[in-house]
């Protein structure tokens, strides 16, 4: 304890206090403080009713099943029909060991090498890898749960949908209409014939026998999801009726009909293509329902199995004690944007332009991660990336457990109770993951509804350091206003808005968005007025842009690059002038309240070291 006291102590007089004048606690603090210590201000893994994700039980042993990934609509052996067939296989045998009649789970093989190392944390033996047709045939700790087939016609693309709910009724795998005579020859019975069913033939048959405590919305003409929800006797609803044509209609009033038959906050895992998000999400959003971003993903079954039992890693927090707070200069942060996709999070997010780039770490990039939903989704991979995190880096729980908009969340229903629920809920995450900063998506985040919505947050999280909001359109649609609200405690708690976002627009940048050295400039113009300023400046994920070097062209780095993410953060962060620190999103946090709540913010560095 004495070496750990003067270590401390060090630490502490080596900050400088500038013109706050903050006196840091002594070293010799007394003991009753250890309690206050801010790396410790965080709740135990708990099931306090926090989880919406459906429960699975986990077997003790799998089969990998190889060659079943593809959408492709062709004769290989690897296509679209055998990815569905495999994915019927991987429901069947997962809704058997949840229902206690099986030990014998199926993995499609890993498309990367986050799935390789989570399957290892399962803890279940591997039995071996084999096609669709050897387990279906040779394998009784898989054909004896399989009760005969659902024929379907990928080519009427309705059908497979239809197919995906009759499966789990009827305890059967999905054979295409060019399967059938194969899936015959091994002596399955057809159970039910769904070649000519359309989502609305499923729904008015099987809603009396699907689970409401989540849905899948997958585009037609896809495998993915399919497992996870025969798995969990789920429905599976498609919104346009062809694969990315929306002109050739869609089943929105149906879906929203399906949409408030769910209980509220249910998970909408999936996505849909070829139409603005905002159609689907804001039926989900209005219904009181998560929308899951999580298509082009595997192995939601075994990953998410026992998920309740299974919840670890803490993010790396920035202790407020050992910030430099400094009132001559003025702050920016950049934050990575996206973080509610987990599909993202299960492919490429910790690859070299994102998470994995380490020039992260030179300009305290934060990133927004879907806390919660992969926290049930795939526990080990939350761990995983929780374990990589760079110290100087800001994790932030992005979007409040799903991707929703807070200002019309539940219009539909009962919206303060839902705000409060979900508040209620995702505060849990936040606590036991040791997360201190909130990000949320709006329509309009300066909007009396998004200030109810923020409050409802703040109320229930009294461990909650700040909100990040971001509109949906555009993302600075905030300009970087500052909103307060009161905690429990009393506390003033900031919501601080996007001004900016990096983000390629061809041949123009938009008044708040744009190239790394447009937006640089506008930092810097800022800078170079009397009034401090705290800027968060989003970065588009998936725009790509050019190395100019250190020229200053507003416009250049938009044509023919290929760098995303973190790399072009850089190159905004080089150009910015000496009077502009760069920090992560929790210090901004911290320097804003500092700034504008220096009492209560000595008050509560007086109480945690």
């Amino acid at each position: 304890m004495f070496i750990k006291n003067i270590l401390l102590l060090a630490l502490a007089s080596s900050m400088l206090t500038c013109c706050y004048k903050y006196n840091r606690p002594s070293g010799d603090r007394p003991k009753q403080d250890e309690k206050k210590l801010y790396n410790e201000q965080f709740d135990a893994f708990a099931d306090e009713g926090q989880y919406w994700m459906p429960k699975l039980k986990p077997g003790k042993n799998y089969w990998l099943v190889v060659d079943s990934r593809s959408n492709e609509n062709n004769d290989d052996n690897n296509s679209l029909r055998n990815h569905i067939l495999a994915e019927s296989i991987i429901g069947v045998t997962a809704l058997a060991v949840n229902e206690g009649r099986s030990e014998t789970m199926v993995w499609t093989q890993d498309p990367n090498s986050n799935y390789s190392e989570v399957v290892k944390k399962t803890g279940m033996s591997h039995n071996g890898n084999q096609s669709t047709w050897e387990l279906i045939e040779h394998h009784g700790n898989v054909k004896s749960y399989i009760e005969g087939y659902i024929l379907c016609d990928v080519n009427k693309e309705e059908s497979v949908n239809a197919a995906t709910m009759a499966a789990h009724v009827h305890h059967s795998i999905i054979a295409d209409v060019k399967y059938e005579a194969r899936v015959k020859a091994l002596g399955y019975t057809m159970k039910y014939d769904a070649t000519n069913k359309t989502l609305a033939d499923a729904w008015a048959e099987f809603k009396d026998k699907c689970n409401n405590n989540a849905l899948v919305m997958m585009p037609v003409m896809t495998g993915n999801q399919r497992g996870y929800a025969i798995a969990n006797k789920l429905m599976m609803v498609n919104y346009n009726k062809k694969y990315n044509q929306p002109a050739s209609g869609n089943n929105q009033p149906l879906i929203r009909d399906i949409l408030a038959w769910l209980k509220p906050l249910s998970p909408v895992i999936g996505w849909e293509q070829g139409l603005e998000e905002k159609t689907f999400v804001d039926m989900v959003s209005q219904s009181g329902n998560l929308m899951v971003p999580f298509d082009w993903a595997w192995n939601a079954t075994m990953m998410s199995a026992g998920y309740e039992n299974k919840q670890a890693g803490l993010a790396k927090v920035t202790n407020p004690q050992f910030i430099k707070y400094d009132d001559t200069k003025h702050y920016a942060s950049f934050l990575l944007t996206d973080g509610d996709n987990v599909m993202w999070m299960m492919n490429d997010f910790n690859n070299s332009s994102y998470y994995g780039n380490p020039a992260g770490a030179g300009i305290n990039m934060s990133y927004g991660l879907p806390v919660a939903n992969l926290g049930m989704l795939s526990p080990y991979q939350l761990e995983r990336l929780m374990g990589t995190q760079h110290q100087s880096a800001s994790l932030v729980e992005y979007g409040g457990g799903g991707y929703y908009y807070p200002d019309n969340f539940g219009e539909l229903k009962n919206r303060t109770e839902l705000l409060d629920l979900i508040a209620t809920k995702i505060g849990s995450h936040m606590r036991q993951h040791r997360t201190k900063v909130l990000g949320l998506i709006c329509g309009d985040v300066v909007s009396a509804k998004s200030k109810e919505a923020y409050q409802a947050y703040i109320n229930k999280n009294d461990q909650l350091a700040g909100i990040v909001a971001v509109q949906y359109t555009p993302y600075a649609g905030g300009n970087g206003e500052i909103m307060w609200f009161k905690n429990k405690q009393g506390v003033d708690i900031p919501v601080i808005t996007a001004r900016y976002s990096i983000w390629n627009h061809g041949a123009q940048n938009h008044a708040s968005e744009g190239t790394p050295a447009y937006i640089a400039s506008k930092i810097n113009t800022l800078a170079a007025g009397n009034e401090k300023t705290h800027t968060l400046t989003m970065v588009h994920a998936w725009s790509s842009f050019k190395d100019i070097g250190n020229a200053t062209d507003p416009l250049a780095e938009n044509n023919g690059g290929d760098q995303r993410g973190v790399t072009p953060a850089t190159w905004c962060a080089r150009r910015l002038n000496e009077n502009v620190r760069v920090v992560n999103v929790e210090e901004l946090i911290w320097q804003v309240r500092m700034k504008y709540r220096p009492e209560q913010t000595k008050e509560f560095l007086n109480k945690y070291f």
